[in-house]
């Protein structure tokens, strides 16, 4: 398990538990689950290969998420985007994953990559000044250690979206 160099709040264990489930709901729903390597995962933005009818395809897993570090649960009414990575490189929306697997509550959200990113970029003002803190992260950049854009858009515009699942943990 890959531990990020700022990872303060024990957040390597909490996607790795997020990974376990979610290949678990995977693999009930009659999936066969290829993990993908440490390459694929860092280079592609794919934790998993999933294959069903002989159709393979990759799927990113995002654990929950609180709005901020210092919040004391998770946030599921708000779904933080990633367009640039904290080293200015281009974020998980431009991996090569076929979808994005956000966990919540009692579920796994499954979104089609190219259609949230289309969303989000149609939702998030890139031309306004970048906020300062993750409470004002709401439809606007923030960024956190100079060089990483992240933004929240709304869980329920996601759900708009026409090529999602929701699969029950």
């Amino acid at each position: 398990m890959y531990v990020h160099k700022y990872d303060r709040r024990n957040a390597a264990e909490i996607v790795s538990k997020a990974e376990r489930i979610f290949a678990s709901v995977a693999g009930n729903l009659g999936y066969l689950i290829r993990a993908s390597t440490t390459d694929e995962n860092r280079i592609k933005r794919v934790d998993f290969y999933l294959e069903k009818d002989n159709e393979v395809k990759g799927v990113d897993v995002k654990a929950r998420k609180k709005i901020c570090g210092s919040d004391k649960k998770p946030n599921d009414y708000w779904t933080w985007v990633e367009f640039k990575t904290a080293g200015g490189f281009p974020g998980w929306m431009d991996g090569e994953s076929d979808y994005i697997a956000f966990e919540k509550e009692d579920h796994f959200l499954v979104v089609n990559t190219e259609s949230l990113k289309k969303l989000a970029e149609s939702l998030v003002d890139r031309s306004k000044e970048f906020v300062k803190s993750c409470e004002e992260a709401k439809y606007r950049i923030y960024q956190r250690r100079g060089e990483e854009e992240l933004s929240l858009i709304k869980t329920s515009d996601i759900r708009k979206l026409k090529r999602i699942a929701i699969w029950k943990k």
